[in-house]
């Protein structure tokens, strides 16, 4: 497993940023922190969302830790559900964003997010 963290790191840390976003929207539910009220933002901290992003954390989790080299479309799923997801939460915080006038730093994290997970591919691949 230490061996499989190491060769892995990257995706342990994205892992763990996603569970992260989870958290952040568990804290921050029913806050009314997002304006204004009925954005899309109201949807995506809704319960299935939540679990959404659990599983996805899950599934580079146990990418990271265990090998998984024998599963052939292991590494496309997790790759593609992480890109997947920090995509649709980017582009929903960069909606509020621009909705409300104001910059946030939930947009800006989560672009730098999506930007590594596209250049760790980008650069693997080449």
């Amino acid at each position: 497993m230490q061996r499989n963290l190491k060769r892995n790191y990257f995706w342990f840390i994205k892992a763990l940023e996603t569970y992260g976003l989870g958290i952040f929207f568990i804290v921050n539910k029913s806050a009314g922190i997002f304006m204004p009220p009925g954005s899309i933002l109201d949807y995506l901290d809704d319960p299935p969302f939540i679990f959404a992003l659990a599983v996805v954390g899950t599934i580079a989790l146990v990418y990271s830790l265990w090998d998984l080299q024998h599963l052939f479309f292991y590494k496309p799923l997790m790759t593609g559900t992480l890109t997947f997801v920090w995509l649709m939460f980017f582009c929903a915080f960069a909606y509020e964003d621009f909705v409300s006038g104001k910059f946030s730093f939930q947009s800006m994290y989560s672009f730098f997010v999506l930007f590594s997970i596209v250049g760790q591919l980008l650069i693997k691949k080449g």
